[in-house]
């Protein structure tokens, strides 16, 4: 969750079965309120399926938010 943190940041991980995970992060630049982070990111990840579906990793990149999501680990906690 985000637009709940101070930093605006956060870093999570999906199961994919078994076998595998994707890990993700999220951010939001601290010129925006949370609740502003909440409706770009919101905005943000109901697009994900239509441009990253079956991919195993990428990056959405704008003004005010980074989305990255890989099926290895890249960062820590």
């Amino acid at each position: 969750m985000v637009y709940g943190t101070p930093k605006l940041y956060a870093v999570g991980e999906l199961e994919l079965g078994k076998w595998r995970k994707l890990y993700g992060l999220a951010q939001c630049t601290r010129d925006l309120s949370g609740s502003d982070c909440f409706k770009c990111l919101d905005g943000i990840t109901g697009e994900l399926p239509h441009c990253c579906n079956g991919k195993e990793g990428g990056r959405v990149v704008g003004g005010s938010y980074n989305i990255r999501f890989e099926i290895y680990p890249f960062i820590t906690a």
